[in-house]
This record gives structure tokens, C-alpha cells and sequence, in this order.
């Protein structure tokens, strides 16, 4: 679009420009946060140990992992938790002792799934957003 511009009116042409290049990128920040997020919470709900087969009990946690977003004028956040069996992620993260005592048994050992998801999702965040101004 091309548009004539005198030098009295060039500052507030280049103003509005950049207002307009402001929520372009406003959007595409907040569509990187919630992809994102969505991309931790698929990871999240494939996690298991190892040395343990899928049971309904993995079923039930696994599928408690949720994004809950706000969006607040031009700031996003988006916490990645499970909504539903909260109280065993840092059981599950750091391991725990159990009756018989101890921390030696099999099933009381630390299972971390959380960490690993969060690094990843931090290094993802930059990228996804730059993929999505370059792209527009």
C-alpha cells in the first residue's frame, strides 16, 4: 500500500507502522506460549518409567496434565499442570521414602519427567516464537 507521505505527517506514518508491526508480534508471542505449552502436555502424558508397564494408575495421571493460559493485555502466561493427580508430581519428580523405611525399594525411586519437559519447553518458547514473526 502505497501512500504519499509529506515530511510533516513521516513521523506518525512511521508510528502507526510500527503500532500495526506491534500486534503482529503481540499475537504471534502469545500463539508461541501456547504452543508451546501444548507441546509440553503431549510429552507429559507419554511419560512413564521405564521398568514399569502402563497401568490405568499411569493412565490416570498421565491424562491430568493440562495448560491453564491467561492473557492479560499484552502479557501470556501458561502454567503446565496436572489438574487432576497433582499431589504426585513431586512425589513421582524426586522419589520418596516409604513404610518399610527407606528409599531403597524399587518403588519408591525418583521418576524425573517434569524437569526434563520444562528445559526443553524453555528452549522451544524462543524458537516457536521466532518461527512464527519470520513467517508472519
Amino acid at each position: 500500500m502505497n501512500t504519499k507521505v509529506t515530511v510533516d505527517n513521516l513521523a506518525d506514518e512511521i508510528m502507526k507502522s510500527l503500532k500495526e508491526f506491534e500486534n503482529v508480534t503481540d499475537k504471534d508471542c502469545q500463539d508461541g506460549v501456547l504452543d508451546t505449552a501444548e507441546e509440553a502436555v503431549k510429552e507429559l502424558r507419554l511419560a512413564k518409567p521405564e521398568y514399569t508397564p502402563v497401568i490405568q494408575s499411569w493412565q490416570k495421571y498421565n491424562s491430568g496434565w493440562g495448560i491453564d493460559a491467561k492473557l492479560k493485555g499484552k502479557k501470556t502466561s501458561a502454567i503446565v499442570r496436572n489438574k487432576t493427580e497433582y499431589r504426585l508430581t513431586h512425589l513421582l519428580e524426586f522419589g520418596h521414602a516409604i513404610r518399610r523405611g527407606g528409599r531403597k525399594i524399587g518403588d519408591a525411586r525418583a521418576f524425573e519427567h517434569i524437569a526434563p519437559v520444562a528445559k526443553k519447553a524453555e528452549e522451544n518458547l524462543t524458537k516457536n516464537i521466532i518461527k512464527r514473526v519470520e513467517n508472519g
